[in-house]
Formats: structure tokens, C-alpha cells, sequence
């Protein structure tokens, strides 16, 4: 077999390695989450096992920053050092795989998509390295027995070859788009195979049915618009806290701590509003259907506080689930102050809004919307407003001065497939 086949066919074993490590990272944080935090504890002894959960949890952020940096790594900074020097640092990604998963297990009110994104990103980057170790040295590899040519392939913390350190193999052929659409397409698919065989909940929770009619159609626009700008006031509030955190505490210690004292509070008053959220999009349907509108407001509220609070003390992870539980939540509310318009309607529309507005990013929040939340049969009404909210957000950029926030940490993650392919 010729040369670029065997690097491809290479490539995609390296793609679905990838995605078998990255799902091993989600399961292991199902795991411990499900063994600390079952339901079987006795209430009396909860508060208890709460603060030693988070003490140990404590320790554990304070020294893998002070030794190894923030993990996750932040998305938009390793975007940052992939644009600066053409590569991105992935030595720690067996660290990011487990310390996350850690973390998690406090409830943070995060979930694991920070992890999922940036350690995406550094594995396209290993990948690049690998492969154009190979492709380098092909000649040199045909030659070595089968044993030494195994050890090549299979030892991933050797044998690479940096983009900058390689001028005449920076391309090889992964300049072609499908070349990186098919990798990128192969990991998530090994991903799903791995995700199914652990058994996992399904990650796509339609949030009900909706019967809408014609008549609601014209609510949509305002809702949208409303929601939207209720949603800036509400990112304001939380880069006003980052602030005020940051003027208060200046030692690593009392800003783990700070956010430690938040997530214990929010385990004995709210324990509604810990984890991402991702997985109780069904209580929409059932349990929460029944709470008073004030309730769902001050859940969502303290939600978004927790937000705040964690991500700027130390208890990293992703919050583009926890905005959109958040999000879904007021939706829930307001559809009990509008009776006659369809419940689930309003509830996407809000959180598309509401959404939008605070991960400053509509197609990710509408993308997901589609993918995995609202009904099939307003697909087309969640496509209608993504497209609206890029606009309305094209428009403010033009007009106002954009300043980016620790909220767009992750940003748009469908972004990182054409980076990686730019860099590669």
C-alpha cells in the first residue's frame, strides 16, 4: 500500500483512540459522581459527607493549579497558544482526563464539556504530531522490524513532530477539509460506540412535546428579543461578581475555599442547582411541571450565582449545560405567567434567548437546542431563531465594543475543527 493511505488509515486509528479516551473521561465522572452521591445515604450523615467530598476535592484543585495550571485548560487560551506558536502544550491531557472528574464530584454546577472540548482540540494536536513523525520518517519505518515499528506507532508521549520544528511537513494531507471532517467524524463515532457499551443515559433529552399554533407565532419574535436581552443583563451581573471575587481574594487558598462554602450551601439549601444539569432536562415533563413560577425563578437565579461563583474560584468545568438548565428553567417559569401559549414553545424560545445571550454564542446554543433538546417539531422554529439571534449578535458587534469574558471560555466549539485543520 502506498504511502498517504497507510498515514490515513494511521490517523484514523489515532482519531479513535482519541475518542475512546475522551469517553473513558466521561464515564469515570458518571461513576464517582453516581458512588458519592446515591441516594441510598442516610439524610442525617449528607451534610457530613458533603464537606468531606469537597475538603478533599479542595486540595486537590489547590495543588494541581499551584503544580500543573488551571485544568481543564481553558478552551479559548489553548485556541490562543495554537494561533501563537502553531502547536498547543498536550503533556498534561492524562491529567485533564482524571482531575476534572474529580472535581466534578463536588457538584460544582459545572459539567464535564470543558474538558470535552479542550481535550478535542489537544488530541487533534497529538494527532497532527504523530503523524507527521510518520510521514517524516516513512522511509526509515519501512526498514525497522515489525516490533520497533509498533513501538513508534503505539508510544504516544514519543516519537512526534512539532508543526514549527517540521517547515516541509506541516501540511502532509491533512490540509484537505474532509481529512479532518472524517477524523473528527470517526472519534465522535468511536465515542458513541464506547458511550452505549458503558450503558450511559442517552445525552438527548427532549424536553416534552409541544403543540403550538399559528396564533403563538407571533409572540416568538418578542420572546426572543426579550430573552435575549434579559440574558445580557444576567452575564453583566456575573462578570460584575467575577469582579468583586477578584478584589476580594488574593490568596489561591481562600478562593478555593470561597468556592468550596458555595457549593456546600448550595448542597444543603438547592440541591436542584449542583451538577451540569445535562441529565434532568426530563424533570421539565414531570416533577417541575408542578413548582410555582417564584420557585423555578429563584432556582434558576441561584443556578447562574453558583455559576459565577465556582468558575472564577478554581472549580472548573463547562457551563454551557448548566446556562442551558438555567435558561430552560425561567422558560418554565414565564410559560406559567402565559398560560394560553404552548409550555414547551416558550421554554425553547427563552433558553435559546436567555442562552444565547450569556455563552455569546447562538448557533452553539441553538445546535444543541436541535441536536439533543427541544422537540422535532420545532426544529424549524429553533433553526429560525439561531439564524435571528447571529444576526441581532452580528449587529451589536458592529455597534458595540466587544469585550470577551470568562463566559466565553469554551466559545463556539464547532469553531476548533477549522483551527485545528488551519494550524495542522
Amino acid at each position: 500500500m502506498k504511502k498517504n493511505p497507510l498515514i490515513f488509515i494511521y490517523g484514523l486509528g489515532l482519531s479513535a483512540v482519541a475518542g475512546f479516551v475522551v469517553v473513558l473521561f466521561y464515564v469515570l465522572q458518571s461513576f464517582l459522581i453516581e458512588f458519592f452521591w446515591h441516594e441510598d445515604v442516610e439524610a442525617f450523615s449528607r451534610p457530613i459527607i458533603n464537606a468531606v467530598i469537597l475538603l478533599v476535592i479542595g486540595v486537590v484543585i489547590f495543588l494541581t493549579r499551584k503544580h500543573f495550571g488551571q485544568l481543564p485548560r481553558n478552551f479559548s487560551n489553548v485556541m490562543a497558544e495554537i494561533r501563537r506558536t502553531g502547536t498547543a502544550d498536550y503533556r498534561i491531557l492524562p491529567l485533564q482526563m482524571v482531575i476534572p472528574a474529580i472535581i466534578l464530584v463536588s457538584g460544582t454546577s459545572l459539567g464535564p464539556e470543558a474538558t470535552l472540548v479542550s481535550s478535542t482540540v489537544l488530541y487533534g494536536i497529538w494527532i497532527g504530531d504523530k503523524l507527521r513523525y510518520v510521514e517524516a520518517n516513512f522511509e526509515q519505518l519501512k526498514a525497522l522490524s515489525w516490533k520497533m515499528i509498533l513501538r513508534v506507532l503505539l508510544t504516544p508521549h514519543q516519537y512526534l513532530v512539532h508543526r514549527e520544528d517540521s517547515p516541509e511537513h506541516r501540511g502532509i494531507f491533512l490540509n484537505k477539509k474532509v481529512t479532518k471532517v472524517i477524523y473528527f467524524l470517526n472519534g465522535i463515532l468511536w465515542f458513541t460506540i464506547v458511550y452505549n457499551l458503558f450503558d450511559e443515559p442517552s445525552l438527548i433529552i427532549r424536553i416534552g412535546e409541544s403543540n403550538w399554533h399559528y396564533s403563538e407565532l407571533g409572540w416568538m419574535l418578542l420572546i426572543l428579543l426579550v430573552s435575549y436581552a434579559i440574558g445580557h443583563l444576567y452575564l453583566k451581573a456575573m462578570i460584575e461578581i467575577r469582579k468583586i471575587i477578584q478584589s476580594r481574594f488574593f490568596h489561591e487558598i481562600a478562593l478555593v475555599a470561597f468556592g468550596g462554602i458555595a457549593i456546600y450551601v448550595a448542597s444543603l439549601l438547592a440541591p436542584e442547582i449542583l451538577f451540569s444539569g445535562q441529565h434532568n432536562f426530563h424533570l421539565f415533563t414531570m416533577d417541575w411541571a408542578g413548582h410555582s413560577a417564584t420557585y423555578l425563578m429563584i432556582i434558576s437565579f441561584a443556578k447562574l450565582l453558583l455559576i459565577a461563583i465556582v468558575l472564577n474560584t478554581g472549580w472548573v468545568g463547562g457551563d454551557i449545560f448548566p446556562v442551558l438548565f438555567s435558561a430552560t428553567v425561567q422558560g418554565l417559569a414565564v410559560s406559567q405567567w402565559l398560560p394560553n401559549l404552548d409550555r414547551t414553545f416558550i421554554m425553547v424560545m427563552i433558553a435559546m434567548g436567555v442562552g444565547s445571550a450569556v455563552l455569546e454564542s447562538p448557533l452553539l446554543v441553538g445546535s444543541l437546542m436541535a441536536i439533543m433538546f427541544a422537540p422535532i417539531n420545532l426544529l424549524p422554529f429553533v433553526i429560525f431563531a439561531t439564524i435571528l439571534l447571529m444576526v441581532v449578535k452580528s449587529l451589536q458587534r458592529r455597534y458595540t465594543k466587544y469585550a470577551p469574558t470568562v463566559f466565553d471560555q469554551i466559545g463556539d466549539w464547532m469553531r476548533s475543527l477549522k483551527l485545528f485543520g488551519n494550524k495542522s
